[in-house]
């Protein structure tokens, strides 16, 4: 029988917000990462923090106050059995698939090189690369902070250490290009990290980063769900603003986190999330199907992608 993974539910049940926080809406207390302002629009409001908008620069932020203990603890354990717990068999590689492809905006301009996963986990899209034969031209190593991941895929045979990024001992400039999926949304200090990431990077390295859309369609639909039937449609719309989702970015705002790292950007585009290209039933695949769509038609798909490169 499989080990009982802890629910987030369970993991964040004493996870309390600071008194002050419904003060006064309008002023954050945690300051917009890129701006540094806390005049904000308050837009949603999670189990435990709200999701708002800088009225300066526009970054979409949780106004989260996790201890690093409650981060920890979420990112431990059987992550994909967590956090895809309504998910088919495999989502990891399901999900893997469209990390190659998107991968191949960068591999098509470069001749190989050594590549750094950011976030790897168990390292399921270096495994792809290595199915697929990319390891003839790239040295593939990954880094995450869940020892229970990072064992899975070292018994796979993958190159992965387990440690923060800022305490990895990884030599500057040591890569030629460095990925992040779906995970600079979950850090505390993006700006930080992306800061570390370039710096990992050789000169003319390039970073290709996989955030979720702050403009996307389903975004809307779930804050136009939240103010018209509230409470009723809450588990569509938690669904949409996930706990562990602390940032939402747009191609502007991530351009600014770009640029105050140190990196110069090149090119963002817009691809579906997993829900909507892997849906869990017949009938979440009708209204997933037609999202997809919608999103595509109007150019708001759900998760952005952004390229970027070390200059000097």
């Amino acid at each position: 029988m499989a080990e009982s993974v802890p629910s987030k539910k369970e993991l964040f049940q004493h996870v309390a917000a600071p008194s002050g926080i419904e003060v006064d809406r309008g002023v954050a207390l945690k300051a917009c990462a890129l701006c540094g302002g806390k005049s904000v629009r308050r837009l949603y409001m999670q189990a435990h923090f709200p999701v708002v908008r800088c009225c300066k620069c526009g970054l979409i932020y949780a106004d989260e106050h996790f201890r690093d203990a409650d981060l920890q603890a979420f990112y431990s354990g059987d992550y994909y059995q967590r956090a895809y717990v309504c998910h088919p068999k495999e989502i990891d590689r399901k999900i893997a698939n469209g990390y190659v492809a998107a991968f191949d905006r960068i591999d098509r301009h470069m001749r190989g090189g050594s590549l750094l996963d950011f976030g790897s986990a168990r390292g399921t899209f270096l495994s792809e690369l290595v199915k697929r034969g990319y390891t003839q031209r790239w040295r593939c190593e990954g880094i995450d902070i869940n020892p229970d991941e990072v064992a899975m895929g070292r018994a796979a045979g993958l190159d992965l250490r387990c440690a923060r990024l800022e305490e990895s001992g990884i030599a500057p400039g040591t890569y030629d290009a460095v990925t992040a999926f779906s995970v600079v949304e979950h850090l505390q200090d993006p700006i930080g990290i992306l800061r570390g990431l370039r710096d990992v990077l050789r000169p003319g390295g390039r970073i290709l980063v996989h955030v979720p859309s702050g403009e996307c369609l389903i975004v809307r639909a779930a804050l136009l769900a939240s103010k018209l039937f509230g409470q009723r449609t809450r588990g569509f719309t938690d669904s949409v603003f996930h706990e562990e989702h602390l940032y939402y970015f747009t191609p502007r705002t991530l351009t600014e986190a770009f640029e105050l790292a140190g990196l110069r950007p090149i090119g963002f585009g817009f691809e579906p999330s997993y829900l909507e290209t892997h849906p869990t039933s017949p009938l979440v695949a009708l209204g997933a199907y037609g999202l997809r769509g919608l999103s595509f038609l109007t150019r708001r798909q759900t998760m952005l992608f952004g390229i970027a490169e070390r200059v000097g």
